[in-house]
């Protein structure tokens, strides 16, 4: 195992209808796009926290939209990326030596780390497969978008998985 990976995780919970954060796949909850579920990224990279619990935002919204903002990133493309309801950021910058650095803030709030780029990408990316695999077995009827979502995540993960 890379000594990236050892340490490096992410797991996605949602705010179930008991208030309770509980983890995506198990709480039972029904996705739709128009439901505004809530929910939190908790991202740990080389072991530090860099998204937690406490950044909650409409889960599948932003889930949706790191996609894009990883899909570019991995074409070449810079940028910060803005969670949808929140003033959080989380910046990815390329680093010489295949690495890159992930930041967040969040008023006054800053966490990063630097590590291989394709250990951030590849978690990120299963982060991504993972929670849409468990909002399709969740929702109530197969909602294009979602299914969209997790193809584009797979096929992120695949390509990534190709580059040495």
């Amino acid at each position: 195992m890379a000594p990236d990976s050892a340490s490096t995780t992410v797991k996605t919970s949602v705010v179930c209808d008991s208030g309770e954060l509980a983890l995506a796949d198990s709480c039972g909850i029904s996705f739709s796009r128009d439901r505004h579920v809530q929910g939190a990224i908790e991202l740990r990279l080389k072991g530090v926290l860099i998204l937690g619990q406490d950044e909650v935002d409409t889960i599948d919204a932003l889930w949706s939209l790191l996609l894009t903002y990883l899909e570019n990133f991995i074409a070449g493309g810079q940028g910060t990326f803005s969670f949808p309801e929140r003033r959080f950021t989380l910046v990815l910058k390329r680093m010489p030596g295949g690495a890159v650095a992930v930041k967040f803030t969040n008023e006054g709030i800053r966490r990063s780390v630097v590590l291989s780029e394709k250990s951030a990408l590849r978690v990120l990316t299963s982060g991504a497969v993972e929670f849409f695999s468990a909002v399709l077995r969740c929702s109530p009827k197969d909602e294009w978008s979602y299914r969209r979502d997790l193809n584009t995540a797979v096929r992120l993960r695949e390509e990534l998985s190709g580059i040495e």
